[in-house]
């Protein structure tokens, strides 16, 4: 499972190479068809321009072993080509010609035969009959062929074009019991020509020379070249060759230092591409000012048979003929280095797919099935100049908080040096980050001033590359991408790339409960939801999870229950109120775990407020407390090692050794709306918002429907429906009465008995009367309370109202 999402992309790459159309659709699938090197052909090639390739249409049998149980099974196959016929004088002899081009590899299997009917110039049938096995091929060959004649004549290819003009293709199409495809296409007519290419373009300060960062190719856009052909490699205004070596695909045959123009000669047949390597090249950028890119054009050139043999001496006879199979064509200019200020510059290859690590866990994957080796990206600083980097100031590289680095590899240090804490100096090695770590308080690198040796103050006319490997662990709290970030005062601005991603091995689902502490052990009564991130990832005997929440301490009832559609075995984990252990591993599906059954013993004596559901697992305490940091500090908690469990300043004692460290996966997993009722100073602190004339109001993260909608009273009042205030205040409805008799409202809330009159200002509570500022109101024979005077009687200050939204707001600063 290592680099998971990166892996997954992959995989589906791969599976969009092959048609969907080329699986069977009978149930189940029978067969599957491709086209086996597919062919390039050249615009205006001859009749037989397929005899020289090896394409072929194959088709894989996946019976699921059903074939192999009839000894006279029959299946027919009807082919048919579009763009292409089949040669032969007349049907008859087509007939000969096709059945050596069909055969079929039974493996060890018995024979099978084939037989073809119904010729003709673009399609023919196959009877095969005996039994398949599973993974036997079935070829049809649409390239070189022995045996196959047109009126007597020898042929080296069973299929002849229709047409060579550019951008016709040749397709085959099957439709049988076996398998029935679309047209599969395995010839297509293409322009003579050439491209080049180069991944990555190179950065070079003014009046200095660089090789190039990627290697460059020259493709041929069909065909191969032959031997002599000639490329002139020309630089545009201001730049220069510098170096250019002959390579394994060419000889350089012109002067290169000083030129602006370079040509090389292909050494060997059979290339249809030339590669230059980063190293060979070296362009001078001269005159060139910062911001001019260097374009290279690539001009393809026929040489006579007398210059391709003053360099291979005998290839082809001396005179002045031009070369057979060369040709002339000019690709299109690319951009291989671009001019630069003196900068330093940070970066990773584009190329390469970010590393995908998982969270919570140490190198080891202590609890997890994974086996990525938690190392990033390779990331490179370099000097666009000798001396662009600012030896005399402090250098920083950062990284985002909770995540921690356990190993650093050099991968290259050319020209980086250093002279540490006044010794010689050395080339750059992992020491010299681990002290950088340290200084940075193993939260980043900070190299202090005069680390590195300034290339320019040794003597060297050459710039700084250095590159390296960060291994990467990140504390369970945190996911998402890595950004290494470089700064430090000899920059203008920070730098940063993307160098590894984290995700979290399991995801917790859980909504926030509002309770009234009316009794010692009050149920929760939502459910908690833990879900694996893939399937058989948690480690069977590794992996736990152990909850908590702050002030409060869970009864060890609740039920521990595994979705049905996985094979995941879990058990309550020892020692905790609220836990589960894996015992079994899942394995086709990913695992949910929901957690039932929750109730909380809470003290009387607990805050009103919203606290927060916190996990502790296994790994990422693992992770936490033994996972030594690449650095060089040694003050730590426990003699040889530093650790994460250092840096945020865990407890630790020889007793107990490290302290239990929760991390929150829930915020206001649990909201106390109100005190204990034997607390005098029991008050509302949940926020209620109601948008006036809408059927619906919002009581914390909860979205109440209303039968009836708030309105404002003439006298400019919110006025609730009185069924709305129980849901609002999350109590029973029995707990808000209406006497019809003495038209009064009473709420029970907590301790408080809260009484109003309609008709009558004034508001009693527990029995102390309050002044109001408007009445109950009846409107259509629905009872509403002024939601102004309901906060006065549960101590709530904080109302407001918002004209320009017609929302009335209580405890508008709780977050919920």
């Amino acid at each position: 499972m290592k680099k998971f999402i990166s892996m997954v992309m992959a995989a589906a790459m791969v599976i969009s190479l092959v048609p969907a159309t080329a699986f069977a659709d009978t149930g189940s699938a029978k067969a599957v068809a491709k086209v086996i090197d597919s062919a390039d052909i050249a615009k205006n090639a001859d009749e037989d321009a397929m005899k020289d390739k090896k394409t072929e249409l194959q088709l894989k049998v996946d019976g699921d072993g059903q074939y192999a149980t009839n000894t006279t099974g029959e299946h027919k196959l009807t082919f048919t080509l579009d763009g292409a016929e089949f040669y032969g004088k007349d049907n008859t002899e087509r007939a000969t010609n096709i059945a050596k081009l069909i055969s079929v590899n039974n493996g060890n299997g018995s024979a099978v035969t084939v037989a073809v009917s119904d010729v003709d110039k673009d399609s023919f049938k196959a009877t095969l009959t005996g039994m398949l096995k599973d993974d036997a091929v079935i070829t049809v060959k649409l390239g070189a062929a022995t045996g196959i004649t047109l009126n007597s004549v020898a042929k080296d290819t069973g299929i002849k074009l229709k047409s060579t003009a550019v951008g016709k293709k040749a397709t085959i199409s099957v439709e049988g019991d076996m398998v029935t495809t679309d047209d599969l296409t395995f010839a297509e007519v293409k322009d003579t020509g050439i491209k080049a290419t180069v991944k990555k373009v190179a950065e070079v300060a003014e009046e200095e020379t660089t090789a190039l960062e990627r290697e460059l190719k020259i493709e041929a856009n069909v065909g191969e070249f032959v031997k002599g052909q000639k490329f002139d490699l020309k630089l545009s205004g201001s730049f220069e060759f510098s170096k250019l070596v002959d390579g394994t695909d060419y000889k350089v045959i012109s002067s290169v230092k000083g030129e602006d123009k370079v040509t090389i000669m292909v050494n060997k047949n059979g290339l249809d591409t030339i590669t230059i390597k980063a190293d060979d090249m070296v362009i001078d950028a001269n005159s060139a000012k910062a911001g001019t890119e260097c374009k290279l054009t690539v001009k393809a050139v026929r040489p006579t048979n007398k210059e391709v043999n003053a360099e291979f001496s005998g290839t082809y006879a001396d005179n002045t003929d031009l070369v057979a199979g060369t040709f002339s064509d000019t690709a299109d200019a690319v951009v291989i280095a671009k001019v630069v200020g003196n900068t330093v510059t940070l970066s990773v290859d584009e190329d390469d797919d970010v590393p995908v690590i998982y969270s919570g866990v140490n190198v080891a994957n202590y609890g997890i099935t994974d086996d990525s080796d938690h190392e990033s990206l390779e990331v490179t600083i370099k000097e666009s100049a000798a001396g662009a980097l600012d030896v005399k100031k402090a250098i920083d590289l950062d990284l985002p908080d909770g995540v921690y680095v356990t190993n650093v590899d050099i991968t290259k240090a050319d020209n980086a040096a250093t002279a540490l804490n006044g010794t010689s100096q050395t080339a750059v090695n992992e020491n010299d980050f681990k002290e950088a770590y340290k200084k940075g308080d193993e939260k980043g690198f900070e190299f202090a001033r005069r680390t590195f040796v300034a290339t320019d103050d040794r003597n060297i006319n050459d710039k700084m590359e250095l590159s390296f490997k960060l291994t990467l662990v990140a504390e369970p709290g945190f996911t998402g991408d890595v950004k290494l970030k470089l700064s430090g005062d000899g920059f203008d601005k920070a730098q940063e790339v993307t160098i590894a991603k984290f995700v979290s091995p399991y995801t917790v689902e859980a909504a926030q409960n509002d309770l009234i502490i009316d009794y010692r052990n009050t149920k929760v009564p939502t459910n908690v939801v833990v879900k694996e991130a893939e399937e058989g990832l948690w480690k069977k005997d590794q992996m736990d999870f152990n909850f908590n929440v702050d002030y409060m301490t869970f009864e060890d009832d609740a039920t521990y229950t595994v979705d049905k559609d996985s094979d995941l075995e879990v058990k309550a984990l020892k020692g905790t109120k609220m836990g589960f252990k894996v015992t079994e591993e899942s394995s086709d599906k990913a695992a949910a775990v929901t957690i039932s059954d929750v109730s909380l013993y809470m003290s009387r004596s607990i805050a009103a407020g919203a606290y927060d559901l916190d996990l502790m697992t296994a790994p990422g305490q693992k992770m936490l407390t033994e996972e030594k940091l690449a650095t060089a500090s040694t003050d730590g908690e426990v003699s040889g090692g530093y650790y994460i469990a250092d840096v945020i300043d865990m407890k630790y004692d020889s007793k107990n050794k490290w302290e239990d460290k929760f991390y929150t996966v829930k915020e206001g997993f649990v909201n106390v709306i109100t005190a204990g009722r034997d607390q005098d100073d029991a008050s509302f602190t949940k926020k209620v918002v109601v948008p006036v004339g809408e059927k619906y109001l919002i009581a914390g993260e909860e979205q109440v429907a209303l039968d009836v909608p708030a309105y404002i009273s003439a006298a400019g009042y919110t006025m609730l429906p009185v069924r709305a205030v129980a849901t609002a205040l999350g109590i029973n409805n029995n707990n808000v009465l209406w006497n019809q008799a003495s038209r009064t409202v009473t709420i029970l809330y907590g301790q408080r008995i809260i009484t109003m009159v309609a008709g009558q200002k004034v508001v009693t509570v527990n029995g102390n009367t309050i002044p109001a500022s408007a009445t109950v109101q009846i409107k259509d024979g629905r009872t509403f309370l002024p939601m102004r005077d309901l906060a006065t009687a549960l101590g709530v200050t904080d109302i407001t109202w918002d004209a320009a939204t017609k929302t009335a707001t209580m405890n508008g600063n709780q977050n919920k």
